[in-house]
């Protein structure tokens, strides 16, 4: 065994962050690492650093990843070594993505495409540089779905039992798994896609295509020379896809989804030992759980065992994960403790029988110097020796130089096919560049032909406006100048009254009909127009509303995020001031620690109780940590909303152009979009105040989950008499706990009670206005009734509002109509019943609606008011 076999390497752990995703981007979620620039160093907080192997920001591309971290591998598995690449992380942190679990052959020139496929091309690129040697692939694919291992490949209905050995030589084997046989890169891509869809997915509230199940992809690998059948090396590449950690409060998993995440969280957990035990130094040599999941025990050889291996560990950058984050990080750390004993697979039997063919040629060449008759003395079988030996350097150095310069060719190669890939990426960015230039100039002719478009329009509106205002100025001219000619009026009174006389009574009847058809024609109109003023009237009423609604709800959230805000604010210092407790708890134990037994209990005591008035505190600034995340996503959906609103209310806007809307109504839209606009930046601001205090929140609830004091809380127990005394200090305070539990629960039914008696009187009350109100507004209809007119010309008497209209009569003192507001009176209608005894089509009388003869009405328009 050579020295290289011999030596013992780390886990290699590579930390890769995905971006922000959407929904987190939604909820207002902020970056909670940060990457030291230049080093393989990760920050989470303000001062909690991890340093790995290799460490890629949501800016790294596949390539670089795999380039980076995975091709290394690649070369010691063509020396005979095994290696494994392992995928590691919550779920929805980029496990599959990274691998390439969910490849296609259609996405074979897309640069997102993961390890596997990457690995896949590589393998073969490097197979068909060593001619002198013959190969033989074969892949498998498997997953742990539920504790039960599944033969992905395996299309048949009656799938075999599988199962796990250990073959003392061989190492972990699986008997009953499908393994295929493979001669080309499609044929292998071939298997991956068929293990792609028959891997068990389902949808989670933080993956909408969460894996389900553990995946473990194996390439086997078999090389011989072709001039030695007998020199074989067989080395293996396991890629594994594990599950994502989750909580259910997160996914809101149920049912099997539930049982599954039950399933996969076992499974990690026993992981989690494994990984605890080989990497912790103080227990170097102690058991280590491998059977306990069938998991750890497929991984058996990847960690502590023969293979070089590679943890991807994947995280999620949204501070609302910050906990997952920070255990995925901490399981990488521990497992860059792990040490590993990669040796060379070669088979025994062809070392042991290059051993003897060595031994055999000195053997023949110390006979032929016998055969000379010359006994082989010590310095020609010295030389022989020297000879041997320098045939073996040179022989070495020779297999040295032709691996290099196959090495140098092959990195060659690999140069030129980057020349041609970075070429065909910069005819493409030439493209893009062109359309993007082309389209930019579009879209300035595009914006340039709109301003000219509303410009235009907007000089037609000013023109129709001036229009107007000219048309405005005349009718008051013409209304001045028919003034002044009522006096013209009646001196022609008594001749109009004659010519009315001379008219045909035929069309008398026919302008009758016509008049009766313009009074009904001009009330439908009149209603309709009065109908579209209630309507409008009721639409402020519902704007003016729904603008009060919204402040009053934005006030009590304003309010409520407050109180909030202090609760967080108060959480903070407890827990601030109760870790500057326990250090000065700590350091007073440690003067105490000398006086021996007398004072025990009370130094237990105050240490127990500063202990769990910690851990109180930090489950506080969780749960008030937790509130804040949720009112940050609410303040995010709801400014996501109020946009959404400013948006449609944007487009409504544009069609204003093209047609004619009263000035109110554009002042209310404007006071809308003001008001949106004002509550938006509100919104804003709270939503930057939530971020800052979830950063200072989860910034102490980090310091005060500290691996090391975790470790070390009991270390200060040391006797038996200790562990007495805390265990009685333990049992007293829940007791009391437990009484004071119970005094509050009857404390908040007698609330719950008195909140009810509230809440009937409270609707009681709302009742109570109810009725008032109804009986409020049917006095008003009541009163407008009462003080209406009732005997206006203009379709007010054809509705027979009047009494006396109906009976075709004239008002009188007895009549039931007011006084005051009557138009049909005898002293108001003498002039109309004398001007209208006789009608003819022509100009209508404002004060009764007759028409007026044309013969008149060319001579002089005619216009009798009466007040």
């Amino acid at each position: 065994m050579t020295k290289e076999d011999e030596k013992v390497i780390p886990v290699r752990v590579v930390m890769r962050c995905r971006p922000l995703v959407s929904k987190e981007i939604n909820e207002g979620c902020q970056c909670c690492l940060t990457f030291v620039p230049g080093e393989p160093q990760v920050i989470v907080g303000n001062d909690k650093a991890f340093t790995y192997d290799y460490v890629f920001d949501p800016t790294t591309e596949q390539e670089e990843v795999f380039n980076t971290a995975v091709s290394p591998l690649l070369s010691g598995l063509f020396r005979g070594y095994n290696a494994t690449v392992l995928a590691y992380g919550q779920t929805g942190s980029g496990k599959t993505f990274s691998m390439g679990g969910t490849y296609t052959s259609e996405q074979e020139n897309e640069s997102t495409v993961g390890v596997i496929p990457r690995v896949i091309r590589r393998i073969f690129q490097e197979k068909s540089k060593c001619a002198d040697c013959e190969f033989l692939l074969a892949v498998s694919y498997l997953e742990i779905y539920n504790e039960e291992i599944l033969d992905l490949l395996c299309t048949s209905k009656d799938k075999p039992i599988i199962s796990i050995r250990e073959d003392p030589k061989d190492g972990i084997k699986i008997v009953g798994l499908t393994e295929k046989e493979v001669f080309t890169a499609h044929e292998m891509v071939g298997c991956l896609e068929l293990g792609n869809s028959a891997r068990t997915v389902g949808s989670t509230a933080m993956n909408a295509a969460s894996s389900r199940s553990h995946a473990i992809f194996t390439i086997s690998l078999e090389q011989r020379r072709k001039g030695d059948k007998s020199d074989v090396m067989v080395s293996k590449l396991h890629l594994v896809d594990l599950a994502g950690s989750e909580r259910q409060k997160k996914t809101k998993a149920e049912g099997d989804r539930l049982k599954e995440g039950i399933s996969i969280n076992r499974g990690l957990l026993s992981l989690g030992n494994v990984i605890s035990a080989l990497g912790d130094e103080s227990k170097k040599g102690s058991f280590v759980p491998y059977r306990d999941s069938k998991l750890t025990r497929l991984l058996q050889d990847s960690l502590g065992g023969n293979s070089h291996t590679l943890m991807i560990a994947c995280v999620s950058p949204a501070d609302s994960n910050i906990e997952e984050t920070i255990n995925t990080l901490r399981y990488a750390d521990r497992a860059r403790k792990i040490k590993n004993k990669p040796i060379l697979n070669v088979d025994p039997r062809a070392v042991e029988m290059k051993r003897l063919r060595q031994q055999v040629q000195e053997l023949q060449v110390m006979l032929l110097h016998a055969r000379g008759g010359v006994a082989p003395v010590s310095e020609p079988a010295e030389n022989v020796s020297n000879i041997l030996e320098q045939n073996r350097c040179l022989q070495g150095e020779n297999s040295k130089l032709s691996r290099e310069l196959s090495e140098a060719v092959g990195q060659t190669t690999l140069m030129f096919e980057r020349i041609i890939m970075m070429e065909q990426t910069n005819e493409k960015l030439q493209s893009k560049l062109e359309e993007l230039r082309q389209h930019a100039a579009c879209k300035v002719d595009l914006q340039k032909l709109v301003e000219t478009l509303e410009d235009q329009e907007l000089k037609e509106n000013i023109e129709v406006i001036r229009n107007l205002q000219q048309l405005i100025l005349e009718l008051q001219v013409i209304e001045l100048r028919f003034g002044g000619e009522c006096n013209v009026g009646h001196e022609l009174r008594n001749q109009i009254s004659l010519d009315l006389l001379t008219f045909n009574r035929s069309i008398y009847y026919k302008n009758i009909l016509q008049m009766k058809e313009d009074s009904e024609k001009f009330r439908l109109w009149k209603q309709k127009k009065d109908k579209e003023v209630l309507q409008l009237k009721e639409k402020d009423r519902k704007r003016q509303y729904e603008m009060l609604k919204l402040e009053r709800d934005f006030q009590k959230q304003a309010s409520v995020l407050r109180r909030k805000t202090e609760e967080a604010a108060a959480a903070n210092k407890r827990l601030k001031d109760a870790l500057q407790k326990r250090s000065e708890v700590a350091e007073k134990r440690k003067e105490v620690q000398n006086r021996g037994a007398e004072g025990v209990s009370s130094r237990i005591k105050n240490w127990l109780l500063n202990e769990v008035e910690v851990l109180v505190s930090t489950e506080e600034a969780r749960r008030h940590l937790q509130d804040l995340l949720e009112d940050r996503k609410m303040l995010a959906e709801e400014i996501s909303q109020l946009r959404q609103q400013m948006e449609a209310g944007e487009r409504p806007v544009a069609k204003v152009r093209r047609r004619t809307l009263t000035i109110s109504e554009l002042e209310g839209q404007g006071e809308l979009e003001a008001s949106i606009s004002k509550q938006v930046e509100s919104l804003e601001t709270e939503m930057g105040l939530r971020s800052a205090q979830i950063a200072d929140l989860q910034q102490k609830v980090l310091d005060a989950d500290n691996d090391g004091r975790i470790k070390q809380r009991w270390d200060s127990i040391t006797t038996i008499v200790e562990a007495k005394s805390a265990l009685k200090i333990l049992m007293a305070e829940v007791v009391a706990s437990k009484v004071a539990n119970a005094k509050l629960e009857s404390e908040l039914k007698q609330e719950k009670a008195n909140l009810l008696d509230m809440q009937k009187i409270l609707c009681d009350e709302r009742k109570l206005m109810s009725s008032m109100d109804m009986e409020h507004q049917s006095q008003l209809v009541e009163m407008e009734q009462r003080h209406q007119e009732k005997c206006a010309c203009r379709g007010r008497c054809v509705n027979k509002l009047c009494r006396c209209r109906k009976g075709k009569m004239t008002c009188g003192e007895n009549c039931l109509c007011d006084h005051e507001k009557c138009r049909n009176m005898e002293n108001r209608s003498n002039v109309v019943s004398r001007i209208c005894s006789f009608k003819e089509p022509g100009v209508v009388c404002l004060p009764c609606g007759w028409p007026i003869p044309d013969v008149i009405s060319s001579a002089i328009v005619l216009r009798i008011r009466l007040k």
